[in-house]
């Protein structure tokens, strides 16, 4: 008998966990308050939950009563921003019934919230963009535009107003600030949002020049898989979340930079640093990291770096060699390829003409040596089917 994982919320992210895993005989529970895509593989079963957000001590005591309730400890891995945070702040309570694939609460916390990196990235020189608060934005130099206003963190701690809160957070995802005047109108514009706002050096380019470097780190911080790779399609273009990502090397400053980061905050579990690459200086920066796994890390597999497995033995115990991604730049690719039809062919056209093109066009994009598609991966024909609804309300959300 093996030991079960929980994996949530089982977006694609956990539906490449679900995916590696369930495949090797391992048992696997989706679980979330709501269905996501990862849900209806055929490698798991889906356990509904009270909603972390809103309902924090109910999840936490429904997720140690569930996990007591099973044969072995479960590992868990949380796979987005809120989950993890809240598996942190009670991982001690749910280490006496699990094995928490996620580092403490103040490591943690510190990554999620864009203010508190930044500020220690600059006194510790991180490689992230120089960062000001917004009570300081006034003073800022007119030497140093453009620059970006965004959000402190994806969402704001459950409260009252937190939904229209973040909706406003999610048009504020990155805004570019050309001049002082436009800073001022904003600043006026915003004034309800400004506690929520961090202000940046504004790093040019568009989202194929932003790479990633995944890990997952052992219980003594030793990195134990390291994955590199590069974005080469994101929607929205500028500031999008991965739709075509492939392998790809970094520079070695780079890598040294991360294991710097993770010696000093003794890191612990999965996470995705995230780099970009400025088309100006050709600079790399360190623009956030996930302390959690992100969307794409179902290419890891394939790359020399087993990120899922390795994380799952070394959560038993199980004494692993380390392993570092080992393939040529685009050798393997991994692909939301319904997305990523339906944005080529036709959303590009208004967001990024660049990357709008014909089918054939689109078709010879994807050639790799090994080309993982997300929607049909594994012979997980049930996604195939299930992920076209989570499209549909994507494309209708996002008003297509």
């Amino acid at each position: 008998m093996k030991n079960p994982v929980i994996v949530y919320n089982s977006s694609y992210n956990g539906l490449s966990i679900i995916q590696e895993l369930g495949a090797r005989g391992i048992p696997c529970i989706a679980m979330g308050y709501k269905y996501s895509v990862g849900a209806f593989s055929k490698y798991c079963k889906f356990k509904r939950c009270p909603n972390p957000l809103t309902n924090e001590s109910e999840f936490v005591d429904f997720l140690y009563q569930y996990c007591a309730s099973l044969p072995l400890k479960p590992v868990l891995f949380p796979t987005n921003d809120e989950w993890a945070l809240v598996t942190a702040k009670h991982k001690t309570y749910l280490e006496e019934v699990a094995y928490p694939c996620v580092a403490n609460f103040e490591t943690t916390n510190t990554f999620l919230s864009k203010d508190l990196f930044y500020e220690i990235g600059q006194q510790r020189n991180y490689l992230t963009p120089s960062y000001w608060p917004a009570e300081e934005m006034k003073e800022v130099e007119r030497s140093v535009y453009p620059i970006v206003a965004k959000a402190k963190y994806k969402s704001v701690p459950a409260r009252i107003d937190a939904g229209s809160i973040n909706n406003e957070l999610r048009k504020n995802r990155l805004v570019v600030l050309n001049n002082k005047e436009e800073l001022e109108r904003y600043l006026y514009e915003n004034k309800s949002l400004l506690p929520h706002l961090v202000f940046q050096e504004y790093v040019r380019g568009v989202s194929d020049n932003m790479y990633t470097v995944g890990v997952y780190c052992d219980r003594q911080s030793k990195i134990k898989a390291l994955f590199t790779g590069r974005k080469v399609r994101g929607y929205p273009a500028d500031i999008g979340d991965n739709i075509l990502g492939e392998s790809h090397a970094v520079p070695d400053y780079v890598i040294q930079n991360t294991k710097k980061i993770i010696k000093d905050f003794a890191y612990t579990g999965i996470a995705e640093f995230e780099y970009k690459k400025d088309t100006l200086t050709e600079e790399f920066k360190l623009i956030e990291i996930n302390p959690r796994p992100w969307s794409w890390i179902g290419i890891t597999p394939y790359c020399g770096a087993n990120i899922p497995f390795v994380a799952y033995q070394s959560m038993l115990g199980i004494n692993v060699e380390p392993q570092v991604s080992n393939t040529k730049a685009g050798e393997v690719k991994y692909v939301k390829v319904y997305q990523d039809f339906f944005n080529c062919l036709l959303r590009y056209r208004f967001n990024y003409k660049p990357w709008h093109m014909s089918y054939a066009k689109w078709r010879r994009s994807l050639k790799a040596k090994k080309l993982v598609v997300a929607e049909n991966h594994k012979r997980d024909w049930p996604i195939l089917f299930a992920s076209v609804p989570f499209l549909l309300a994507e494309l209708f959300t996002q008003k297509i």
